[in-house]
């Protein structure tokens, strides 16, 4: 599984270096610093703007993302479980956008 973040988001990159702490089979990829070839289609606003997840094949994005990412997670799978649930995720999909363009917008001048 990689992890794609936006680094230079010093929100995002606290939080991914949180994670980095935990043992998992987690490679986690700087998009500010480096592109591959699982996101090379993603246009830099569509990279810059979400968190993304590739894993068994399928690219993930978003609130998706953290639901396949926390599901690979011992401590963070009750959570993804959680979240996963019919009404709750639509909810968690609608805080995760709307925190998503915050950050998004506050980082903007940094991508």
């Amino acid at each position: 599984m990689k992890v794609y973040y936006n680094g230079s988001c010093n929100i995002c990159n606290a939080e991914i270096n949180h994670y980095k702490k935990t043992k998992s089979e987690i490679s986690y990829v700087d998009i500010s610093q480096i592109k591959d070839e699982h996101v090379a289609n993603l246009s830099k606003d569509k990279l810059f703007r979400r968190m993304h997840v590739y894993h068994q094949g399928t690219l993930y994005s978003g609130s998706e993302s953290f639901l396949i990412m926390w599901s690979q997670m011992k401590k963070w799978r009750l959570l993804s479980r959680i979240l996963s649930l019919p009404l709750i995720r639509q909810v968690w999909f609608l805080i995760y956008e709307l925190v998503a363009i915050l950050l998004y917008w506050k980082n903007k001048s940094k991508v």
